[in-house]
């Protein structure tokens, strides 16, 4: 059995995100899944052990996810070992869950099939990565970018800019976490814009379990996927995701893949999948893959 701490109960269901939620949630339920309300950590105070009252005992232990939205480091390692004292097991160690959620952890793991990158954690370090890396860059946190604001949020094409991207994203700290990632902007297919004029790649969110891809999506939510995957495209997103999960030695990851113009495949990053947005990944297959992996604990 698998059991699923949900924050379903305690955000608005009618935003985008709280509906996604609401989804995954149900679905999981139709699975069989075991659903326990995790209430988020300020409706707690910050004690997890509260978060987890209504959270049984078992034994022997079983699998739990996290469906939520993502929370600091901190958070999620007194969650998981209050979790752990009651038989139940988020399915990614807090180490997974930073190694996954945290581009300058992940990076190094995955320095030959993503974009050559810098990590800032000062302002003053700008000029130096302005003169490693070429312009124009993608500029984003170590956990998210700011790309619902629009190219100029997140794209450099001088120094001033670059400072002035970095010193957003360090105010937000839930993005950041105290640093900021340059990456040479990779020369990926486009396929259409958003209403913004953001270029948006040919890119897919593949949900991998452990050496299984479960199921992929067209990564942007809004927009069909006007060129779907050929057998040998599907083929080779399947073996770079798998690859990359690999190299992280995490459990559970969402892996992000572009094409670039010329036809190859490259990871842009990776999400602990438990606080993956679904992108277009079809729910029910995502859901009953998991359930089944664990049918039998």
């Amino acid at each position: 059995m698998l059991v699923v701490l949900s924050e379903d109960s305690f955000h608005d269901a009618t935003t985008i995100n709280g509906r996604e939620l609401h989804a995954v949630t149900e679905t999981a339920r139709l699975f069989g899944c075991r659903v326990v309300a995790l209430p988020p950590q300020d409706f707690v105070s910050n004690d997890a052990e509260a978060a987890l009252a209504y959270l049984p005992s078992f034994d022997p232990p079983v699998t739990a996810v996290w469906t939520g939205y993502i929370p600091s480091s901190s958070w999620y390692t007194e969650v998981f070992e209050a979790a752990h004292a009651k038989g139940v097991r988020l399915v990614n160690s807090p180490i997974q869950h930073r190694t996954a959620m945290e581009f300058d952890r992940f990076y190094p793991l995955l320095e030959e099939l993503t974009p050559e990158s810098r990590v800032i954690t000062a302002i003053d370090q700008c000029a130096q990565v302005a003169g490693e890396l070429s312009f124009p860059l993608f500029v984003k946190g170590a956990v998210k970018s700011n790309k619902e604001q629009g190219w100029s949020a997140c794209v450099a094409g001088t120094e001033v800019e670059l400072v002035a991207i970095a010193k957003a994203l360090f105010e937000r700290d839930t993005r950041s976490r105290g640093k900021v990632i340059a990456r040479r902007l990779a020369g990926l297919r486009h396929v259409a814009r958003d209403a913004q004029g953001f270029p948006l790649g040919r890119e897919y969110r593949v949900f991998v379990y452990g050496d299984q891809v479960l199921t992929c999506g067209f990564y942007w939510d809004e927009f069909p996927d006007t060129q779907e995957l050929t057998p040998t495209e599907r083929a080779a997103i399947t073996r770079l995701a798998i690859e990359a999960n690999r190299r992280l030695q995490v459990t559970f990851t969402a892996v992000d893949v572009a094409q670039l113009t010329y036809g190859e495949w490259i990871v842009i990053e990776v999400n602990d999948a438990q606080f993956a947005g679904l992108s277009q990944a079809p729910v029910l297959e995502l859901w009953g893959k998991l359930a089944e992996l664990h049918a039998g604990s």
